[in-house]
């Protein structure tokens, strides 16, 4: 037999298998999730019904063999606390009058999207794992960057009209080294921002590192947000503080890793800030100047109009609620006047400052658990750089309502979702009785708790030891290999 005819053979089965994994509830919904990312991170709000549908579709495939850990069961109890302070001010504000419109956004936006999304993240944290949906993160940040290409060259060439999928405001504003654009696509960047400036490191082709990296950077001094700015020092400062905390990290080498990843940040920022200087005209010391003056200003007068009439409503109100689809004297938005850019403020204003304790409770208390693993040195990379975006994304709903949207919701759930679920997973196996392993010292790991508390070395070990984690990741990873029963 030729060995054409065996490489044929072989790769039959190896299409079957595929496509008859593919086809497996599995199967489903990894394709389908990552198509929903793809909508809500790539070009979020140009499709919204396509994205609800997507959404909806995902969360009746996550329920088949979903899990019920007792981290999630954590999550679930914050989310009935809010949802209890949402549905009690809805009847605050339709006895204040209200629009009924008002009622029914606030409760897909507050009750039903962030339901749907707990479900989807727990389900990607048990199914895919955080790794492998950074590395789908990796190349959405790029394609984010193509998109950011693709929407200057086509207003360039064909005005507002030319862009308008991207977004109904389409502008582009470059003139005097200046450089702004209205882009949809900026939200979900302050996220990757956040979190891939933190953790280079998970970048793992160095090539691919500083294109991405060069990439992002001239789509954040091009953008014109503060916001999308203000990601990059976050991430920065955080990655720098947490990357010693994390599980793996060798203090000898810490100067020979900043210098392999440090190194290619700077290239990359170099490049970016040389190729718009003299290619499109865009000074960075322009684009400082006007961020200083933003954050100075406090957003702008636009915001600074809202922060004034927010805080004269919330005095008015003692501090106790007004009600949902209640506003003040600023109108933001002509056909939703209960709607603003300063989310924080309007919380308040809204529920109250009790109600608003309570909506931020989980994002406190996820800050307060990662702190205490930074602080044990268990913390993961993946798990890094989750809170890293989170962090960035968390800063930029203060001046821009990106949690009031489905769409950019999954910045504020999937990192803490997955960080409750795998957490409270790799408590449970950290404790558990060892099962007996192949060979005395031989690392066994496990699944689905890769890096973390779950080592067993042999069966003289009684039960997991935590302390021992160290010489489990230096056995040439073996815990992130492991994905089934030992």
């Amino acid at each position: 037999m030729s060995s054409t005819h065996l490489m044929a053979s072989t790769a039959t089965p190896r299409r079957r298998r595929f496509w008859r994994d593919l086809l497996t509830v599995r199967g489903l919904f990894t394709g389908a999730s990552m198509l929903l990312l793809f909508l809500s991170v790539v070009i979020p709000n140009s499709l919204q019904v396509p994205t609800a549908g997507m959404l909806a579709i995902c969360f009746l495939l996550s329920l088949h063999g979903f899990k019920l850990v007792p981290g999630l069961k954590t999550v679930l109890l914050f989310y009935t606390g809010s949802a209890m302070v949402t549905l009690i001010y809805i009847a605050v504000g339709y006895l204040n009058d209200a629009p009924w419109i008002a009622a029914a956004q606030v409760t897909a936006i507050y009750i039903v999207s962030p339901l749907l999304w707990t479900f989807i993240a727990a389900s990607l944290s048990q199914r895919v794992g955080t790794e492998r949906l950074i590395h789908w993160l990796i190349w959405l940040a790029l394609l984010c960057c193509v998109s950011v290409a693709i929407y200057f060259a086509l207003y360039r060439i064909g005005g507002a009209a030319a862009v308008s999928f991207f977004t109904e405001s389409a502008n582009v504003n470059t003139s005097d080294g200046y450089s702004a654009a209205v882009m949809h696509v900026y939200g979900s960047l302050i996220f990757l921002c956040g979190g891939f400036f933190s953790s280079p490191e998970l970048i793992q082709n160095k090539l691919l590192r500083m294109l991405l990296l060069a990439s992002l950077l001239i789509c954040i001094i091009t953008s014109g947000r503060s916001a999308l700015i203000l990601s990059v020092p976050i991430g920065l400062l955080l990655g720098a503080l947490l990357t010693p905390r994390t599980i793996g990290y060798k203090r000898r080498r810490s100067i020979f890793v900043t210098a392999i990843y440090g190194l290619p940040m700077l290239l990359a920022a170099i490049a970016a800030v040389f190729a718009l200087s003299e290619l499109g005209n865009i000074h960075l010391s322009v684009i400082f100047g006007n961020f200083i003056d933003k954050l100075s200003s406090g957003g702008g007068s636009a915001r600074s109009g809202q922060a004034y009439a927010l805080y004269d409503g919330i005095l008015d109100s003692g501090g106790v609620g007004v009600g949902h689809g209640i506003g003040v004297s600023y109108i933001r938005s002509t056909d939703y006047p209960w709607r603003y850019e300063l989310v924080w403020l309007a919380t308040v204003l809204r529920v109250g400052i009790v109600g608003a304790i309570i909506y931020t409770s989980l994002f406190f208390w996820y800050a307060v658990k990662v702190t205490k693993l930074a602080m044990r040195r268990r913390l993961t990379p993946g798990m890094k750089f989750m809170f890293c975006g989170f962090m960035a994304a968390f800063v930029a709903s203060n001046t821009n309502p990106y949690i009031e949207a489905f769409t950019f919701q999954w910045m504020y759930v999937i990192p803490v979702v997955g960080f409750f679920v795998d957490y409270s997973a790799a408590r449970m196996a950290a404790w558990a009785p060892a099962r007996a392993c192949a060979a005395c010292n031989t690392c066994h790991c496990w699944p689905n708790m890769a890096s973390m508390w779950k080592f067993v070395s042999c069966s003289r070990t009684p039960i997991c030891r935590p302390d021992m984690v160290a010489t489990c990741f230096q056995r040439e990873n073996i815990c992130g290999n492991i994905t089934g029963g030992v």
